[in-house]
């Protein structure tokens, strides 16, 4: 009984990732290469625990936000809207920092001190090398929200651009961005699991099979460190 609640995320997670092959083929023309499988399966795992969360917890707004941003950033992705996905890149690290931080001052807006904060809070969990991690990918979706290279551009192209919501991307720079977006989410998983044990341990009461599937072994070695 106990692999039931895998069953079922594996059974939601195919039906998703087979929605989405079809829509590839049907609205792009193209299948979906293996490692662009790989980021939605892990975007859905992602999703189903902030679901599992949010059952047990069912007024935290931040998580409402960000299972919202992680649907959305699958859309942006097939649709090719750079800009749009790096707003939702944004909302997620924000809304993670703010279920990490817990403090009025961080529920409204993000600022350098809650960057700051956050080091401060995780010195023996956050090397600096995963600080870095957050704070460039934040700053790189900064960039391509308010500007960048876009400022450059001639202005029939920003509006042609707008028009289509796409930034044009090579594709290793895409599957770069998938993996440095990966790489980070994990790091603040550990994070959210620091500052929200009870919370992880409650949602996935008598489901830590589940809890494992969707997040890792790794996650699960610092949980039971933890508790």
């Amino acid at each position: 009984m106990k692999y039931v609640g895998v069953e079922i995320c594996k059974e939601e997670i195919n039906s998703l990732a087979q929605y989405l092959e079809d829509y590839s083929i049907g609205h792009n023309n193209v299948t979906i290469d293996q490692r662009t499988k790989e980021f939605y399966r892990f975007i859905s795992k992602q999703i189903i625990f902030f679901k599992f969360i949010l059952k047990a917890y069912p007024k935290t707004y931040s998580i409402k936000v960000i299972i919202s941003d992680f649907l959305s950033l699958i859309l942006n992705d097939l649709k090719s809207e750079t800009r749009y996905y790096y707003l939702n890149q944004r909302s997620v690290i924000e809304n993670y920092m703010r279920m990490i931080l817990k403090d009025e001052i961080n529920s409204t807006h993000i600022t350098k001190q809650s960057f700051l904060n956050l080091k401060q809070q995780n010195e023996t969990e956050l090397s600096e090398k995963e600080y870095n991690k957050i704070i460039n990918e934040y700053k790189i979706a900064c960039s391509f929200i308010h500007g960048g290279d876009f400022l450059r551009v001639h202005l029939v192209s920003n509006f042609e651009e707008c028009l289509e919501s796409k930034t044009k991307m090579s594709e290793r720079q895409r599957k770069n961005q998938i993996s440095q977006f990966m790489e980070m989410v994990n790091i603040l998983n550990k994070l959210f699991l620091i500052h929200n044990n009870e919370e992880v341990d409650s949602s996935f009461h008598r489901n830590k099979v589940t809890l494992e599937y969707l997040m890792g072994k790794r996650y699960m070695e610092k949980f039971f460190r933890i508790k």
